[in-house]
């Protein structure tokens, strides 16, 4: 297998810009930024925060990570993004269960409601998006911050909206990089959107 860097190297000021887009709405940055808010935000003190926050990070970021370096190291994979579908299959049924598990922890901590359903959403998420993986390739960019954005109207107000428009760039980005189509970010973004809000629901919030 032919080894690729990281990213293809950006040759204009559009690459560059759609570079940086996409490296600072990486999907682990975007999730570990926002479980560290999600658990600050409904801990009591630091005895519920570290254990909270340990828990969701170790399961939804640092395994399902690790394994993508590994995978890396191993010239499995190409990129840390995984850009080419056949390669996603195995990493991302991987981390559909690491969330898994990291929800039911979770429960098990008795961390505060809110905190529990994100980890529920974020697994609902994550195993939707590996089952369509397995026949195509939606944005995983557009998709999790999709989630970020609807979680945050629901739990701090409607006036974070704003959130929204971050993926019209985010999307723009991917597709210049050729990462996707726009249709696949806007499947990732709709896919989301709908299954965050039905967690929701399903759970009382709406």
């Amino acid at each position: 297998m032919k080894i690729e860097s990281f990213d293809k190297l950006p040759q204009t000021i559009y690459d560059y810009l759609a570079f940086l887009i996409s490296a600072f709405f990486s999907p682990y940055v975007t999730a570990l930024v926002f479980i560290i808010i999600i658990s600050y935000k409904y801990a009591e003190n630091i005895s519920q925060f570290l254990p909270w926050m340990i828990t969701f990070l170790l399961f939804a970021v640092i395994v399902p990570g690790f394994y993508v370096l590994w995978l890396l190291e191993a010239r499995q994979i190409r990129d840390v993004h995984i850009s080419d579908r056949n390669d996603r299959k195995i990493p991302f049924l991987l981390a559909g269960m690491s969330a898994i598990f990291g929800a039911i922890l979770l429960f098990i901590l008795d961390a505060a409601r809110p905190v529990t359903v994100v980890g529920v959403v974020y697994a609902v998420n994550v195993i939707a998006v590996a089952l369509i993986t397995q026949f195509w390739k939606v944005s995983i960019h557009t998709a999790l911050f999709s989630a970020v954005a609807t979680i945050s109207v629901i739990l701090f107000g409607v006036h974070f909206w704003w959130l929204y428009l971050i993926i019209i760039p985010l999307a723009w980005a991917r597709i210049h990089r050729q990462r996707h189509t726009i249709w696949q970010a806007v499947a990732g973004s709709l896919i989301a959107f709908v299954l965050t809000a039905a967690t929701f629901w399903i759970f009382g919030y709406l």
